[in-house]
């Protein structure tokens, strides 16, 4: 997989996880190109330490990503110094609500300024943006504003990146995906009871994730840069358990103590 997975450009999202009463993060970093996990570790924080630690190992891996997409938390910024960071048009717009939750009461209130608020990245020019952005900013001081217009000026270049190009995503929905499906792995497990244990059962997640086949498309994440893992008997053992045990000879056709038995009584 590091042969074959560039991670030129890479979704890094965290998962909370609490194991014996205390909070640790599950760290992924996803290559945009296969949605392949590069690297993954679980940490007991979400400091900027924690993503320095990170952007070390991706060195290590020699999986230095130039483009890094994310939902804005602002320790990302040391993850790797000198990569473009792209953040998430649809967590910015989500984060438009919960904003005027914390700034305003009633819904009347908050509902005369989200569209207004929305409506500026929904667009696919950059300059429709940046003109809309100046407008908002002079109704900012009337519609009482002025910090949230101040906070997306600042944030500006890395939301406006992605507006209309066909190579940045503007979302993170892929790494999205991901944990939501990991989300169902750990709902049935009911959490971890220590941190070896989390580590053992997310190494599971990570394998049988990438060799199971996808309902709608009928192959396995692997199968993007690997093709010939169809043939492996892992990929057959997960997917065809049943085909796979008896093409290996452990199902057998006849029972030879059963033929044994029925000679016996036909003699008799």
């Amino acid at each position: 997989m590091r042969e074959r997975v560039k991670a030129q450009m890479v979704y890094v999202d965290e998962k909370w996880l609490k194991i014996r009463g205390r909070w640790h993060y599950w760290y992924v970093v996803l290559d945009v190109a296969t949605e392949l996990p590069v690297l993954t570790a679980l940490l007991p924080s979400r400091s900027q330490w924690a993503c320095r630690w990170l952007g070390v190992q991706l060195r290590r891996l020699k999986q230095v990503p130039q483009v890094i997409i994310t939902d804005g938390l602002q320790a990302y910024a040391y993850l790797v110094q000198g990569a473009k960071h792209v953040l998430c048009r649809l967590h910015h717009q989500q984060g438009v609500t919960r904003w005027l939750k914390q700034h305003f009461t009633t819904a009347a209130e908050i509902n005369a300024r989200k569209p207004v608020m929305k409506r500026v990245f929904q667009t696919q020019d950059k300059r429709t943006v940046r003109r809309r952005l100046a407008r908002l900013r002079e109704q900012a001081p009337e519609l009482g504003i002025t910090p949230w217009v101040s906070q997306v000026e600042e944030k500006l270049p890395a939301l406006l990146c992605s507006v209309g190009s066909a190579r940045l995503p503007s979302t993170t929905n892929a790494i999205e995906r991901f944990f939501r499906a990991f989300q169902r792995f750990y709902t049935t497990r009911g959490g971890f009871h220590s941190v070896l244990s989390a580590k053992r059962e997310l190494l599971l997640f990570l394998v049988v994730s990438l060799f199971t086949q996808h309902a709608t498309t009928g192959q396995a994440p692997i199968e993007t840069i690997m093709p010939e893992a169809g043939r492996m008997p892992l990929y057959r053992l997960i997917n065809d358990p049943f085909g796979a045990l008896q093409a290996w000879g452990h199902v057998k056709p006849k029972a030879k103590m059963a033929d044994f038995l029925l000679g016996k009584a036909a003699a008799a």
